[in-house]
């Protein structure tokens, strides 16, 4: 009954009410097994054919598996956001419940381990992607040397690129888990934009390599409060509400896509927003903003809630007017 409070208060569509739950009950494991975009055959057209093939698909498809982890964390922060200790949520399970404080903790730590766990698939994401660069030109050499050769190659001569890609994974991964630069995933940006979004305070992390000493004057707290300004859901092109919202990657500013499309082609180039310093802003920089587009989903049917509770208390005050003015004898 909590959950589903919780999951009312977000305003969330019925058919997603159950992928919700899951995520507050347990932390979801990766849906798909990235790798198995690397399984291909060795076809008789120079070794690798089917590899070069499979490593094309996978590199290309990263971005796709990005996105993925990007509209999880953003459905994650939407519900931190209803369940942070200062939100309406938060007091109504409070006045109603004894034990909500043990609830709401269960709730917090597990979407934090979630998003920890995002920022661990967007490490893996990554290192794939990587490897499968490494194996991919491997395969182009090799491909390279039996054409100058005259040589075709058959699969018997054909190196083993399954076991090529887990093993520079391998490499890959733990040479950058052992980088003292390397951030980890409690400290990712990820990790880091939810815990703000609990409402919780954050002290500014430094690399391992600048770790040691007495930092606690580089130490920086900040907590972020809930932000409903209409403001920040308009578009800063149209003024109008977000429809189609993207993200632009390289100044992380948001723009409604049909006032990035109308920008464009009034020949401007610079971000919208003043003091940015992004001066060519390109279709190619911005991606869909899924977290955006929740935000003003929830905006609307908060709105139209508001709407249906004010016709209802005026038809109440109709009532009693036409019961006015009347002595009943």
């Amino acid at each position: 009954n909590k959950i589903t409070e919780v999951v009312r208060y977000l305003s969330i569509p019925p058919p997603l009410c159950f992928r919700v739950l899951v995520l507050l009950r347990s932390v979801i494991v990766v849906p798909k097994n990235f790798s198995t975009m690397a399984r291909g055959r060795n076809n008789h057209h120079g070794a690798g054919g089917g590899a070069l093939l499979a490593c094309n698909r996978a590199i290309d498809r990263a971005d796709e598996q990005k996105g993925s982890v990007k509209k999880l964390q953003a459905r994650v922060k939407m519900i931190a956001s209803a369940i942070r200790p200062d939100s309406d949520i938060a007091n109504v399970l409070h006045e109603s419940d004894p034990n909500a404080d043990d609830f709401l903790l269960s709730c917090r730590n597990r979407i934090k381990a979630i998003a920890e766990g995002n920022a661990k698939r967007m490490y893996e994401i990554d290192n794939f992607t990587d490897a499968m660069k490494e194996v991919r030109t491997d395969v182009e050499r090799r491909q390279n040397e039996n054409q100058g050769s005259g040589e075709e190659g058959g699969d018997e001569d054909a190196p083993d690129y399954e076991r090529a890609i887990h093993e520079a994974v391998e490499t890959i991964r733990q040479h950058r888990e052992n980088d003292q630069s390397r951030v980890e995933p409690v400290d990712h940006e990820l990790a880091v934009e939810l815990r703000k979004e609990l409402g919780e305070k954050i002290q500014k992390k430094r690399s391992r390599t600048s770790r040691g000493g007495d930092d606690e004057e580089d130490d920086l707290e900040i907590v972020q409060g809930q932000n409903d300004d209409i403001h920040t859901l308009k578009c800063p092109i149209t003024g109008m509400l977000f429809k189609n919202p993207v993200k632009n990657k390289v100044c992380g500013h948001v723009y409604d896509m049909a006032g990035l499309e109308q920008m464009v082609r009034t020949g401007k180039t610079n971000c919208p927003i003043p003091g940015c310093g992004n001066k060519g802003v390109t279709f190619s920089q911005v991606e869909e903003d899924e977290e955006m587009k929740l935000k003003v989903k929830r905006h609307l049917a908060r709105e139209e809630a508001e709407k249906r509770k004010r016709d209802l208390e005026e038809e109440d005050d109709d009532d009693d007017q036409e019961g006015a003015g009347f002595t009943i004898l």
